[in-house]
């Protein structure tokens, strides 16, 4: 499965290693280019120009550092308008109620699922998989992520 992973602070980082460890081909983004050249470095990642170049695989995940981050790289950018027909977009990071709501609301109009994912633990713990995931999202709209979790 392609899996496109946007926001790889160190938290991120961890998340989309552990993709990549289980076998996930990863297209990765970050605001700040050398992120995500280190994942790009590793066989079966590869590093995306934009951040709608990450939303073409069947599945994305991000993880951006709050309300803003988000607002400006998937929605004022105009990457989530560019994401492949049917991509389900898997939002790790706590955003605020409203943002969700209205996140749930774009992927909707644009044939999306959206799983809002927001994950407790450290970087340390999302690398050894013991993340504790609260995700949350229409089960019949997005199938295909419970193989990334694995």
């Amino acid at each position: 499965m392609t899996v496109g992973f946007i926001g790889l602070g160190a938290m991120g980082a961890a998340i989309a290693g552990r993709l990549l460890a289980g076998g996930q081909e990863l297209i990765v983004w970050n605001r700040s280019p050398k992120a995500a050249d280190r994942l790009a470095a590793q066989p079966g990642a590869r590093r995306a120009a934009s951040p709608a170049d990450a939303l073409q695989g069947e599945a994305a995940f991000s993880m951006l550092a709050d309300d803003a981050a988000v607002e400006a790289t998937l929605l004022a950018s105009g990457a989530l308008d560019a994401a492949a027909k049917g991509l389900v977009h898997v939002n790790c990071a706590t955003v605020s109620v409203a943002l969700a709501e209205r996140l749930e609301a774009r992927h909707r109009e644009l044939g999306l699922a959206y799983v809002a994912a927001p994950v407790l633990g450290r970087p340390d713990a999302a690398a050894a998989g013991q993340l504790h995931v609260l995700a949350a999202g229409d089960p019949a709209r997005s199938p295909r992520c419970g193989r990334c979790w694995n």
